[in-house]
């Protein structure tokens, strides 16, 4: 371990550092974060970007992105977020060590993101994957993309890359974010000073910068390190906030990473009981009529929204639910429109293989019954007096043991999994059924932050409370987040 390693490790990780106590630097999850059944949130810098408001030029006034490590001290004084120009950014460089093992085995990070990664961060792994079809092929050209797929790669692969430095993957990890950092420095001084981020050169930075950050979150849960992630997923949704609204942005890669991030905001959002958080989830690019389940997600946050909201509800709130029904056979006919919608969209992606095309309307089916299952408890319709609230319980464990080979679309299940947990209180049987789904997701993603998803639900099995509402809630206010994504 050099230097730089000691010194990160003597740092200890953020909750260790707030509590002033000395950390072991256990890795991924310290000993003393374990103990106290708190998420520990690892180690190394954490992309942070909060709003601020630009002091000169054409956006003076408005909200511009800033990024940080930390939240800046806090001002009574202070009525806004800190401007443009005070704000202090960390540079990262990746040292002569790192690029020694990029120079090494790049090749082999790349080909195994091709082969490993990229089918596990989209619906349907087809020739229309742009993380394989667009974010790839500019890997050999941005610095920040290779220390993305490198870092996600060599740590998800460790068994294969054990030729790499051993703290590889948080270096890599490290140097990518220093790098945003930069960027996003250099943009923000340039909408400050009235400059337009719409040019083709501009265009492309947002799409690698975004490209990176789904890529981050994702080691971070590969990495078990979920408040970490969610550090990351507000990161994106910052970015995409700040630059989804301007021409060119909303067509090609960057609509396509957007939509990621839509699919990821949407369902975490559907575990959050933050009302801020979840009014502000990025939601499908605007006239996307092609997008996989894009009317499923938008039907699905609408409900999440409703079931969160406070009283009176807030204009914006009422903007978006006007003249939205959500009455049992409403909320049935909405999700079977959305149905539709999604296997229409899947008809373009030209899948040939006939079992993978009935896996795939498999796996539209599930996530049908799981929503109309999530909807009925987040609504109040989960009772003995809604037949077809226990109709669709049946129906949704019977489909999730059907699939002629679910290796296919093993990522996807994650979260129809969590909802059949969460209908299966006071049923054994049933659950031993998601104990080996979510055991055979984990083993076939290596995506560890699962195992807090399966605590999650032994806990509620056992407890006295058939609403998994509560208990999730009382978790998030004490740090703890389920990420079924």
């Amino acid at each position: 371990m050099d230097k730089k390693d000691t010194e990160a490790v003597s740092k200890g990780c953020s909750t260790c550092s707030k509590r002033r106590i000395r950390c072991d630097g256990g890795r991924p999850t310290c000993l003393k974060c374990a103990k106290k059944g708190l998420d520990c949130p690892g180690y190394g810098p954490r992309l942070r970007w909060a709003d601020g408001v630009a002091v000169r030029g054409k956006l003076k006034g408005q909200r511009v992105p800033l990024a940080q490590e930390a939240p800046a001290p806090a001002r009574k004084d202070r009525m806004l977020a800190p401007s443009c120009h005070q704000m202090q950014l960390q540079t990262i460089a990746a040292p002569d060590n790192i690029q020694i093992t990029l120079a090494n085995s790049l090749p082999q990070f790349i080909e195994y993101y091709d082969k490993n990664l990229a089918g596990l961060m989209v619906w349907v792994d087809s020739a229309e994957n742009d993380y394989r079809r667009r974010v790839l092929p500019r890997v050999m050209n941005t610095p920040g993309l290779r220390l993305a797929v490198a870092a996600f790669a060599s740590h998800h692969g460790s068994s294969r890359f054990q030729h790499a430095m051993e703290l590889f993957p948080e270096a890599a990890r490290d140097a990518c974010l220093g790098m945003i950092h930069n960027r996003v420095q250099d943009m923000t001084s340039r909408l400050s000073d009235g400059a337009e981020l719409d040019s083709q050169a501009d265009i492309a930075d947002a799409e690698w910068m975004l490209a990176c950050i789904l890529m981050i979150a994702c080691y971070e849960m590969s990495n078990s390190q979920a408040s970490a992630a969610e550090g990351h997923r507000l990161a994106a949704r910052t970015l995409v906030n700040v630059f989804g609204s301007k021409n060119g942005y909303n067509n090609g890669l960057f609509a396509f990473l957007r939509n990621q991030l839509a699919i990821y905001d949407i369902l975490v959002s559907t575990t959050s009981f933050i009302l801020d958080d979840i009014r502000n989830t990025i939601m499908p690019t605007p006239g996307a009529k092609n997008v996989l389940f894009a009317d499923y997600l938008t039907y699905l946050h609408q409900v999440t929204l409703t079931s969160r909201q406070l009283l009176p509800a807030p204009v914006e709130t009422d903007a978006l639910l006007h003249n939205v029904d959500f009455a049992p056979e409403t909320v049935r006919s909405k999700f079977t429109q959305a149905r539709g919608a999604t296997l229409i969209a899947a008809g373009k992606l030209g899948i040939e293989r006939a079992s993978i095309r009935r896996d795939f309307v498999r796996l539209v089916d599930v996530y049908h019954y799981a929503a109309v299952l999530y909807s009925y408890r987040c609504l109040g319709y989960a009772t003995p007096d809604n037949p077809d609230w226990q109709a669709t319980v049946d129906k949704l464990f019977e489909q999730l043991v059907r699939f002629d080979n679910p290796s296919i679309c093993i990522q996807n299940l994650p979260w129809p999994v969590f909802v059949a947990g969460t209908e299966c209180w006071g049923h054994e049987e049933r659950q031993q059924t998601v104990r080996e789904l979510l055991g055979t997701i984990l083993s076939a993603t290596s995506f560890r932050h699962y195992e807090g998803v399966l605590g999650f639900l032994d806990g509620f099995w056992s407890g006295s409370q058939p609403d998994w509402r509560p208990l999730a809630q009382e978790l998030q206010m004490k740090g703890f987040r389920i990420l079924v994504i």
